[in-house]
């Protein structure tokens, strides 16, 4: 993959990451720490927000940071030598911060993050459970990662996004449809 490629990925991802709607705040989003030493792993079943609760982060920060999501077409085809690309597009971008969408898909990330995180990066991942609660993450990242495992809306956050009180109709209807 060539270097003026993947920054155009990044960029156009990066622009539609910044004009997507935030959703409903998750309460998971205070408990994102800020860590330096080891990867912060979120991930959950399909479709609970794992990609919002990153984006939800990303905002909240309001700090320089480099942004990948592996979930696209364009990255089908990313492989092992594309890494040295990758580095040379995170070096321009000038942030110490990493965020990683469905890093599941990118062949050996484990590899990869550990080595950015012994180069004093940040990084924080998003992936699907399979693939991040597997007993070889621990080994592949030498135990260098701290993991959040994220779940569909509790009550209080579908309170929120349904804009409803608390009360016996909005628990029927949350148990009925989450």
């Amino acid at each position: 993959m060539l270097q003026a490629e993947l920054k155009k990925i990044c960029l156009t991802q990066l622009e539609k990451l910044r004009h997507t709607d935030d959703g409903t705040y998750r309460d998971a989003l205070a408990d994102i720490p800020e860590i330096k030493t080891h990867a912060f792993v979120v991930c959950g079943v399909r479709r609970c927000g794992k990609s919002t609760l990153l984006q939800q982060f990303v905002k909240k920060l309001n700090k320089p940071f480099f942004y990948l999501n592996f979930d696209d077409l364009r990255l089908l085809e990313f492989s092992v030598p594309d890494y040295a690309v990758l580095d040379a597009v995170i070096d321009e971008s000038g942030s110490r911060l990493i965020f990683f969408d469905e890093i599941q898909a990118a062949a050996h990330w484990e590899l990869y993050v550990r080595q950015k995180l012994d180069q004093g990066f940040q990084v924080v991942l998003t992936g699907s459970n399979a693939s991040l609660l597997s007993r070889e993450l621990g080994t592949k990242l030498t135990g260098r990662h701290i993991v959040k495992e994220l779940f569909p809306f509790s009550y209080s956050e579908y309170l929120r996004f349904a804009g409803a009180q608390k009360g016996s109709q909005s628990f029927e209807n949350y148990f009925q449809t989450g």
